[in-house]
């Protein structure tokens, strides 16, 4: 029991004994200054864990005696769980922190226990959680780094960090950082949707990393991450914002060409296996010689539907014997023979295809190989008979549950 808790006991037991209203008015103002006194002096204690470093167990004792310690601001008007997000000897304290402080509405109610309270020494106005993924130790990153992630699993375990706070609280962008490169990576791994649909200022994450962070090092590291969870999006290199403009070209138009195929060969080698001409016929044909010189060997690559580049530059309409005709001479034969595997046809009818349907480029074609089209009949016959004997064969077996079902009435 505390000192003002004694003195509070003792008045309460001598209120009904003595008539002296005086004295016992005073005895209540000396416990409320105590008691005062008490929270200040272990609020600075929550302050000061980074120099005291005790147990989680003695700060959770102090908690429960004192739990409007929590609330106690420092002289930068700070909460114990803000301040503890200044110091690698007192992260550790933050999960006991902030769950004590829920129970106590720290902050104020929804505020998890002080987490999503703006830190008001932060000049761009993050909460505790945000400042947390950001915060690094340059001198010693990695194992500053490890630290905070561990904080951070604990914060999962416990509820106290969610799902939903990440794109809520933009922590990929907060965390996208080469200091909290365990933290970003984690994160990333618990949502990698937010990768592709996190925004901040109205920018698609991959645009807001390149336009609010002084140099590509930071992007490179999103670009690896985003490579990896979405493979088929070519990272997002090519995703757009709002006005059209692709990441690609945001970070050209800030860094440079050179800065930039600098950091994307980082990511992805010349040697790759990722169909990377593949994405920039479909997604920004007008860069195609800038990637084709870097990545010679991808043209023989094929994407993740077994389409090869002629058959995507086919399927994206630009190609034609009017404005290429040397492109169609240098087609082998096998190639004027293979049916793209998305669209299951043959190249002549893909450049007959579509709002740029060529007829002279489709001649050219089927001169090259008359019995294609023959082909295609025979083929297309045997579909139609296909999925005829496929409707039949349904309708039979409805007609069949349908006697099934007279019988049983």
């Amino acid at each position: 029991m505390s000192l003002s808790e004694l003195l509070k006991d003792a008045a309460i037991k001598l209120e009904n004994k003595l008539k002296d209203e005086k004295f016992i008015d005073e005895i209540k103002a000396v416990v409320k200054i105590a008691k005062i006194g008490f929270i200040d002096a272990a609020g600075n204690a929550l302050h000061r864990l980074d120099d005291t470093k005790p147990s989680i167990d003695t700060v959770k004792e102090l908690i429960q005696r004192f739990p409007d310690a929590l609330s106690f601001e420092d002289g930068m008007n700070r909460l114990p769980v803000q301040s503890a997000v200044w110091s690698n000897d007192s992260i550790k304290y933050i999960p006991i922190l902030a769950k004590e402080g829920i129970k106590h509405e720290v902050g104020g109610r929804g505020m998890r226990g002080g987490l999503l309270v703006v830190d008001p020494t932060d000049a761009d106005d993050m909460n505790t959680l945000q400042l947390f993924v950001n915060m690094s130790n340059p001198s010693d990153p990695i194992p500053d780094d490890t630290a905070s992630l561990d904080v951070l699993k604990e914060l999962r375990k416990d509820n106290l960090l969610l799902k939903k706070d990440i794109k809520e609280h933009n922590l990929l962008l907060m965390s996208c950082r080469p200091e909290a490169k365990r933290r970003f990576e984690y994160l990333a791994e618990w949502d990698p949707d937010c990768l592709m649909t996190g925004t901040y200022k109205d920018l698609p994450l991959s645009h807001a990393i390149i336009q609010h962070r002084k140099d590509l090092t930071f992007f490179t590291m999103y670009f690896q991450t985003a490579l990896k969870h979405y493979p088929q999006h070519l990272g997002f290199l090519f995703q757009k914002d709002n006005s059209g403009k692709t990441a690609y070209e945001r970070a050209v138009e800030k860094h440079g060409k050179q800065e930039t195929f600098k950091t994307i060969q980082q990511c992805i080698p010349t040697d790759t296996s990722l169909p990377i001409l593949h994405h920039v016929m479909k997604d920004a044909p007008q860069y195609f010689d800038e990637f084709s010189i870097r990545y010679l060997s991808a043209v023989h690559l094929r994407d993740q539907n077994g389409r090869s580049f002629i058959q995507a530059q086919l399927a994206g309409g630009a190609k034609t014997l009017v404005n290429d005709g040397f492109y169609f001479l240098r087609l082998s034969d096998d190639e004027i023979a293979e049916a793209d595997p998305v669209t299951k046809q043959y190249p002549f009818l893909t450049a007959a295809s579509g709002e740029s349907g060529d007829l002279s480029t489709t001649y050219f074609l089927l001169s090259k190989n008359p019995s294609l089209l023959e082909r295609y009949k025979e083929e297309a016959t045997q579909q139609a008979l296909e999925e005829q004997e496929a409707k039949m064969t349904m309708k039979r077996k409805r007609g069949d549950g349908d006697g099934d079902n007279e019988e049983g009435e």
